[in-house]
């Protein structure tokens, strides 16, 4: 069995996203044209988790929030469910593992910020109009799942 060190080893990357609810509705927002991976395309907000020294508590939900509040402006709460994962190679070989998380509106007005050009609370049935980065619409749909479960 190969155990790597992921806080040495750069071929591995590790990102959480959010899939945030707000009365019914879903938080989306549109890539900048500016980044290198899948300009304009609509997603959820998230990013990677950095490589730190030494231990950080609760490093996944810190990240969490962290990054929807600079990209969207909203708080989330700090209740985030593992909804589902994925894995997959990037061209340059680094091999990434995602986490996406179900998360609860908190506060805040939603609004383009860092690394978007917008953003936007979207229903089950506004889904098929809109266009998404791979994957991105299947974590949507998870979660529209699991809240009509509750």
């Amino acid at each position: 069995m190969l155990i790597v060190d992921l806080a040495t080893d750069k071929t591995h990357l590790i990102l959480v996203n959010a899939v945030v609810e707000k009365d019914g509705q879903i938080l989306i927002s549109q890539r900048s044209l500016e980044e290198t991976h899948m300009p304009g395309k609509w997603t959820i907000p998230g990013g990677k988790i950095e490589r730190t020294q030494g231990d950080v508590w609760n490093i996944i939900e810190e990240t969490l929030k962290r990054e929807v509040v600079e990209e969207t402006g909203v708080e989330i709460d700090g209740h985030a469910g593992l909804l589902t994962n994925n894995t997959f190679i990037r061209s340059t070989g680094q091999h990434v593992v995602a986490l996406i998380f179900l998360c609860h509106w908190k506060s805040g007005e939603a609004k383009a910020l860092e690394d978007t050009i917008g953003v936007k609370w979207v229903t089950e049935g506004e889904l098929k109009n809109i266009d998404f980065a791979p994957s991105v619409i299947t974590y949507i749909q998870k979660a529209f799942g699991v809240l009509k479960k509750k």
